[in-house]
């Protein structure tokens, strides 16, 4: 009940202001006038600014209040440089990204409705970048609330000699929406900012450089260009199943951030590229990366000094990436043969199955690779994927690809002709012909990996013809030469690697052989 007593006296308070504000600014207005010259003379310069400031200017603002409703808020762009390198190497913000954001939202939606507007070149790529002039202003509205976006130029002071012109974007709108705005309409505003900053970039592709160069002062940790691999999952010579249910996985993984969360997962996942050469492997990648829009990352780990190293290399990766580490089997020692390895003579960590190279070269452990992908530094950043590409899955480390670590498997295998038409369909612009059943037969009875597919294609595009019967009939006549050239060079490989074991059979023998003689002098009694 006090409340509402209290309330009254507000509302009648407001209407007898409303009612007398004329005679109110009169009678005000006629003390000034008496007051100003005696203040002029008797009061010092810094007394009068002192009191306007601290008392009239208060109460001026109160009353104010009541005659003007809106409240404005200012968000300034930063006053240097909006990036720089870290020691790293990632670009990194220096100040806040608000204003940025805020831009990217306008320029995105309310800008249409300005009449004068100023074209920028965007930092990246030919394009440019539609904001508002200055003193223009557009209206937004959220959930019921009427808001006002002006964009306005602001002379900061710099100390006496000079000032700084700043551009702010100014939001008005009424105190009664005050709560609204703070809390949910300017956060919505940055994460819409975000996702318009974010689509527009330029995609990159990253190196990591040798780790050795760090005491340098200007020694950065990922050099990158610009990403513009054509291929795409339409594109991309694989089973339609297979290559369906990788989409699907892919679509998952990105929706999914709210059940990461409450599954208490880091939001990332691990993919496992492999087969033989030439199957589309590192194809694949770019594949996955054009279709989620994400920068790729190739980490090469022999240049990589040790472990603390490794984990700077994660911290300094961005969410929205795929973090790739190609031919994993033959980057460091991380297969499975660990007895083999003790028996050379190499350091064997009993504990975590790590090894280390030499002091000169990358002193990268298992254990540190491990973490790298899941450890708790993994988690630093979120919506990450991680590819291995391997030629021979056979011999990695156990702990390297089990599940919750790689998630999913994928096998690039040879040419089927599934795969064929989607090269044909490339290459030659057929998508089907009766002698796909000739071509079927060939790839369902030979090993063909879908790169030497590829050049045979390509020969019969350069034959000149264009018959689609006869561009196959190349086609068909190339696969068989391909197929034969295989067959020989496997047989070639095989009798290599059956000479190649043949002579380990008989150094290990020999080895044998002086061990025991060895041992035998050893025994014999002298004379």
């Amino acid at each position: 009940m006090a409340l509402s007593a209290e309330t009254g006296k507000v509302v009648q308070w407001r209407r007898w202001a409303f009612a007398n504000l004329g005679s109110v600014l009169s009678n005000f207005g006629s003390l000034w006038l008496l007051l100003a010259p005696l203040l002029a003379a008797y009061a010092p310069r810094r007394l009068f600014k002192t009191y306007f400031n601290l008392f009239l200017r208060r109460h001026a603002r109160r009353l104010l209040a009541v005659v003007d409703p809106y409240v404005t808020v200012d968000v300034s762009e930063p006053g240097g440089a909006s990036a720089h390198y870290s020691r790293y190497g990632r670009v990194t913000d220096s100040g806040d990204s608000t204003y940025e954001e805020v831009k990217a939202y306008l320029s995105d939606g309310c800008a249409g409705e300005a009449r004068e507007l100023r074209a920028e070149g965007a930092s990246e790529g030919d394009g440019v970048v539609i904001s508002m002039r200055d003193g223009q202003d557009v209206a937004d509205e959220f959930r019921g609330a009427a808001l006002w976006w002006t964009s306005v130029v602001r002379e900061d002071a710099q100390g006496q000699q000079r000032a700084h012109t700043r551009r702010c974007q100014r939001l008005t709108f009424h105190h009664r929406d005050r709560r609204l705005v703070v809390d949910e309409y300017l956060p919505h505003v940055r994460r819409k900012g975000r996702e318009i900053l974010f689509s527009n970039r330029r995609r990159r592709l990253y190196t990591n450089n040798k780790s050795g160069d760090s005491f340098r002062y200007d020694y950065k940790a990922w050099s990158y260009i610009d990403f513009d691999h054509p291929t795409t999952f339409d594109t991309l010579a694989m089973d339609t199943a297979r290559k369906r249910e990788i989409i699907d996985d892919l679509d998952a993984f990105r929706s999914d951030r709210d059940f990461y969360r409450r599954a208490g997962k880091p939001w990332k996942r691990g993919y496992l590229l492999h087969g033989p050469p030439g199957t589309g492997k590192s194809t694949m990648i770019a594949a996955m990366a054009n279709y989620l829009d994400y920068d790729i990352y190739d980490v090469e780990l022999t240049v990589v000094k040790d472990n603390n190293d490794l984990r700077r290399l994660l911290i300094e990766t961005t969410s929205k990436s795929i973090i790739v580490i190609e031919d994993i089997d033959c980057s460091l020692d991380l297969t499975g043969d660990r007895a083999a390895t003790q028996r050379r003579g190499r350091q064997n960590d009993r504990d975590d199955g790590s090894r280390r190279h030499d002091r000169d070269g990358s002193m990268v452990t298992l254990s540190g690779l491990l973490n790298f992908i899941d450890g708790l530094w993994s988690a630093c950043v979120g919506e990450r994927i991680v590819v291995f590409t391997t030629n021979h899955v056979d011999k990695l480390d156990a702990a390297l690809i089990r599940r919750g670590r790689m998630d999913m498997r994928i096998e690039m295998s040879y040419c089927g002709i599934e795969a064929f038409k989607t090269l044909a369909k490339n290459y030659l612009d057929v998508d089907d012909h009766r002698l796909f059943g000739p071509v079927g037969e060939i790839l369902g009875r030979e090993s063909i990996t879908p790169a030497d597919v590829a050049e045979c294609l390509m020969t019969a595009k350069r034959a000149g013809s264009d018959d689609e019967s006869s561009r196959l009939e190349i086609v068909i006549d190339e696969l068989k030469q391909t197929a034969e050239a295989n067959a020989k060079a496997k047989a070639e490989a095989e009798a290599k690697a059956k000479a190649e074991a043949e002579e380990e059979a008989k150094a290990a023998e020999m080895d044998r052989d002086n061990t025991r003689e060895e041992q035998n002098g050893r025994k014999s009694p002298k004379i």
